[in-house]
């Protein structure tokens, strides 16, 4: 199953792709309306650290990461369809040969809008987020704490969107569904990320093995806005809040799941540019140690969610198609 929506996943965007491209085609042939545009942004940042008999210390290293994001637009009349892509992925080695992960992002998105006014629109939007590859409690690699589709986030929204140009965007969503994927056994037995975890007996053997998904109902809002700072300084953020209020356990109807991105990129030039990137997330479900000293030794004593962050500043190579 996890091949087939892997698949899913790649197949259908080069689809969308293929048709885009085609269209396109045939509107400048026939000299007509431009229904379809194709706007992406590709980075590839790379930096690396050498020491070598050096009194404060530090370890040598090379890291690189890439982005690949991109944005299909179809628009006729009243109705707008939109398929977009944020992609990402980085690592980082050392002399010892050990290589950890920095970055794994892959998002996808679908909506569909009929227009109600000049900047209303009632819309449907679609959201997966998840990520590529196994990933690990660093430095220690051999404990595993996510993999593709272990978590994954699956948002089905139906709501109102307000859009200003291109810069300003608004989605309101009363009434939204989120489906958590945890597609590893190992990971859901142990209940991570919200899920059922697994019934065992006294000699820790598997009765009845842990849920593969949670189901939630709420409210969603997005919002984003790109803005042009100063002359080759552009601003890029979004926000993303869910509330849960179906859940069981009525205290945990206040909680609200937060995904806040934002990126700076300085340009440098047509190719080379210098890009700042912050990613805050929390997630109730997701459970971190907290730890207490006990006798000299750090133990860990409970569970609980926090705030999780993702920041990184690099300078690398850029190609945009507007």
């Amino acid at each position: 199953m996890k091949k087939l929506i892997s698949i899913l996943i790649f197949v259908v965007p080069v689809v969308v792709l293929a048709s885009t491209a085609d269209t396109a085609s045939q509107n400048v042939s026939n000299d007509t309306v431009k229904y379809w545009t194709f706007k992406s942004l590709n980075m590839l940042d790379i930096a690396q650290n050498t020491f070598k008999n050096w009194s404060a210390g530090g370890e040598s290293s090379i890291a690189g990461k890439a982005t690949v994001e991109y944005e299909i637009d179809y628009s006729k009349g009243k109705f707008t369809f939109t398929q977009g892509a944020n992609m990402a992925y980085g690592l980082v080695g050392y002399t010892d040969n050990r290589v950890e992960k920095t970055n794994d992002k892959l998002n996808l998105s679908l909506s569909f809008s009929h227009k109600t006014s000049e900047k209303w629109s009632l819309t449907n939007l679609t959201t997966l987020k998840t990520q590529f590859s196994n990933g690990y409690k660093y430095p220690d690699d051999s404990t595993l704490i996510s993999t593709f589709f272990a978590p994954a986030y699956l948002n089905i929204a139906l709501g109102f969107n307000y859009k200003e140009g291109d810069k300003f965007q608004l989605f309101l969503s009363p009434v939204s569904g989120k489906i958590t994927f945890v597609l590893d056994d190992y990971l859901a037995d142990k209940g991570a990320y919200g899920v059922k975890a697994a019934v065992v007996d006294t000699a820790g053997n598997i009765i009845t093995p842990g849920k593969h998904f949670l189901g939630e109902v709420g409210v969603s809002l997005f919002t984003s806005y790109k803005a042009e700072l100063m002359k080759n300084i552009n601003l890029s953020t979004a926000l993303t809040l869910h509330n849960n209020y179906m859940d069981f356990d009525p205290h945990n109807r206040w909680n609200i799941d937060m995904d806040f991105d934002t990126r700076v990129v300085f340009k440098i030039n047509e190719i080379f540019a210098t890009v700042v990137f912050l990613h805050l997330k929390y997630d109730h479900n997701a459970r971190f140690p907290n730890y207490e000293t006990i006798d000299g030794e750090e133990v860990v004593v409970s569970e609980s969610p926090k705030l999780q962050m993702n920041e990184s500043i690099g300078l690398g190579l850029r190609y945009q198609i507007d």
